[in-house]
């Protein structure tokens, strides 16, 4: 018989009595403010509802504030709560920017648990017409991103000085892989105790859903090498220049990564800031500048194919053409190799030749369609010109319904953004089947209430962790799910890989060391603490 969690606060019947929700959410109690890294669809907002519940019963007039770094992100915490809490659904309120001003301090005012975005709170803080002394319990979603200047930071600054007793549950499923990183988030949030789950742990392995990966490598095409080849020679080109000025040694491989073209140009940066500045690196400044238009075709040319490169080359020649365009980009565009290499782009264009990549995608899908017919599906691009090319590739196949879902900037006339009623449609009409193919850039990759799905397709790896997590979390969240990662032999998509499966690794291991470190100075103080009290009883004996 199913059991389920009870409290006053808590609608009976809404929440499943799980061993490792109720755990956490004691240790948030016991042991303060908390970082929570937990793979997704395992009920972080389960733990926030309990934390919240408990809260809230000891103090009336206490407030809970979940902030999520989206509106719709936020609005559906908002939904969640209403489901969930025992509290009456009208103070249960969404804040964020589309809240008129004079509306937000009676929205603030009257509520019980905010869901917010957190730039709305920075800008309510700071003027003056809200302040946090009331909240007892600050949620932060998606908390890897308390790093830097964004909003979190100034919230949680400006939590932990006017909250009485602050008390901060921090969630997220990937906070990054590097030390510093996660020290970062750690700091600005006050973090004192960390609880971490993985899909091995022994008390979520039975709640977790198998999700089967799949690696499946292509090979370009040798019209594709025969145009790296001619970007490589412009590139390479460019390197000896740097070699001669003494910024890369000279027996230094002639491997271009965009690594590599970062840390040159922020030398060259930090050259051009000096009081006395070598006419040198203005040259070099232009030269890193075109380095790294072509270093962004020949990544399109691998990792996504000719469609994707034409329309790079179109608008590099667009741009070309303004009186005011870059030297560096008419250099590049000027360049024997590069006007051949747009060329042969064109030809293969008008061949219909594409990447190997889109013939696999849909021979996945197709094939995952006939064998499920209702199934659902996410293929991840990382490029918005992708994506319009990818969905455009899959409508020739009549069991593949492609939905294009992007972000709200637009991109020239051809690449519209989708405003968040059109993102929140489309959501829609993917849930009741009109489509059964999202084919989304990285604003999927976060959070969004997405409904199921049993296939992910990456159609690049990335080498972000933190990304990489996120996009795999969307399948395996009531079912059995696939992902299929889609690779190009001998590019970076095999870097990128196997780069993200090692900073997964290294995460682990990061926030294990961190949570014992943590463990060990709060021994090491009630240690302290104990041989004070036992040195006081002594003196007050022999006294």
């Amino acid at each position: 018989m199913q059991e389920f969690f009870a409290h006053p606060l808590i609608k009976p019947g809404t929440i499943e009595l799980r061993a490792y929700q109720k755990s956490i959410a004691e240790s948030v109690l016991r042991g303060g403010n908390t970082l929570v890294v937990m793979p997704t669809a395992l009920g972080k907002t389960v733990i926030a509802a309990i934390v919240a519940a408990n809260v809230l019963a000891g103090n009336k007039n206490a407030k809970v504030l979940f902030l999520a770094p989206t509106k719709p992100l936020a609005m559906q915490h908002q939904k969640s709560f209403q489901r969930i809490m025992n509290i009456p659904g009208n103070q249960i309120t969404l804040l964020t920017g589309a809240v008129s001003r004079k509306k937000r301090w009676d929205v603030w005012d009257n509520a019980c648990i905010i869901a917010a975005t957190p730039q709305t709170i920075q800008n309510d803080i700071e003027n003056e017409r809200i302040d946090l002394k009331d909240v007892a319990l600050l949620v932060v979603d998606e908390a890897h991103r308390c790093v830097k200047d964004y909003s979190y930071v100034a919230v949680a600054l400006a939590y932990k000085k006017q909250a009485g007793r602050p008390l901060i549950l921090a969630l997220t499923a990937s906070p990054g892989s590097e030390k510093e990183k996660i020290a970062e988030v750690c700091r600005h949030l006050g973090i004192g105790n960390i609880e971490l789950r993985t899909s091995e742990s022994d008390d979520v392995a039975q709640y977790m859903h198998e999700i089967e990966t799949n690696w499946i490598m292509v090979e370009l095409p040798e019209e594709f090498i025969e145009i790296r080849d001619l970007l490589e020679e412009f590139m390479l080109e460019q390197l000896e220049f740097f070699k001669k000025i003494g910024m890369v040694r000279k027996g230094a491989t002639s491997k271009i990564s965009r690594k590599l073209l970062i840390m040159l140009q922020a030398r060259i940066s930090m050259q051009l800031k000096k009081p006395r500045k070598n006419p040198i690196y203005f040259q070099a400044a232009s030269k890193i500048a075109a380095l790294l238009k072509i270093s962004h075709a020949n990544t399109l040319l691998e990792t996504q194919g000719i469609s994707a490169l034409q329309d790079y080359w179109n608008r590099m020649l667009g741009k070309a053409q303004d009186a005011d365009a870059p030297k560096a980009l008419k250099y590049a565009l000027g360049h024997h190799a590069i006007q051949e290499a747009i060329e042969k782009t064109q030809k293969l264009i008008a061949q219909g030749k594409e990447h190997p990549k889109l013939q696999r995608l849909s021979e996945l899908l197709q094939k995952h369609f006939q064998q499920k017919p209702d199934a659902k599906a996410i293929v991840f691009n990382h490029y918005r010109d992708s994506v319009k090319n990818v969905v455009e590739y899959l409508q020739k196949f009549p069991e593949i319904k492609p939905l294009r879902f992007v972000g709200q900037a637009t991109k020239g006339e051809k690449d519209k953004g989708m405003s968040q009623e059109e993102q929140a449609e489309a959501l829609e009409a993917f849930k009741e089947g009109k489509y059964n193919t999202i084919v989304a850039s990285s604003v999927a990759e976060e959070g969004l209430d997405l409904p199921s799905v049993d296939l992910v397709i990456f159609y690049e790896p990335v080498p972000s962790e933190i990304r990489s997590i996120q996009r795999r979390g969307r399948t395996g969240r009531f079912a059995e799910g696939n992902v299929h990662i889609l690779l190009a032999r001998n590019t970076q998509d095999e870097a990128y890989h196997w780069s993200a499966l090692n900073k997964e690794k290294k995460m682990h291991r990061r926030i294990r060391q961190l949570s014992e470190d943590m463990q060990d100075r709060v021994k090491n103080k009630k240690s302290a603490r104990r041989r004070k009290w036992q040195s006081k009883q002594m003196t007050l004996k022999e006294f």
